[in-house]
């Protein structure tokens, strides 16, 4: 193996061709920078977006049910009275209640309408018609999205 000579020329390195490569210009990079710091700008501003979408989708007023009071009538019917707090008492709400055996098995329901009231706490009593002597009863849960046929 031969090794470099030392007085050997240096060879300059080959140079890229201009017209395969275009000619270099500084502005460019500015330019590359300035796309790709828009396209930053646009994804965030959709992940944004699309944040406030679902919060919106997702929050409801804060409406609760609590059952305050059971009376079995006979093996077809219970009496049921609960309280309903709202966040928003004059938005119209309603309550899906359960009357259930003992082993929570669900033997009739009922979805009541909860009127506009002054009142953040309004008190609903109601029957529900059962399938067989019940034992006690729970509202399963409430919403402002009252449904067309509880409104008349």
């Amino acid at each position: 193996m031969s090794e470099p000579r030392s007085d050997a020329p240096s060879q300059r390195p080959p140079s890229r061709p201009e017209d395969r490569y275009g000619a270099a210009d500084p502005k460019s990079g500015v330019t590359g920078k300035l796309v790709a710091a828009l396209l930053i700008l646009l994804v965030g501003a959709l992940l944004v977006a699309g944040a406030v979408t679902v919060y919106r989708l997702n929050a409801t007023p804060d409406i609760t049910g609590e059952v305050i009071g059971v009376e079995v009538v006979d093996e077809e019917l219970v009496r049921v009275s609960m309280t309903v707090s709202r966040d928003e008492p004059g938005v119209a709400a309603y309550c899906i209640i359960r009357a259930q055996d003992q082993s929570k098995g669900e033997l009739g329901r009922r979805e009541v309408y909860v009127p506009p009231s002054e009142n953040g706490v309004l008190q609903v009593d109601t029957e529900i018609f059962t399938s067989s002597r019940a034992y006690m009863a729970d509202v399963y849960g409430c919403g402002d999205d009252v449904p067309d046929y509880l409104r008349s």
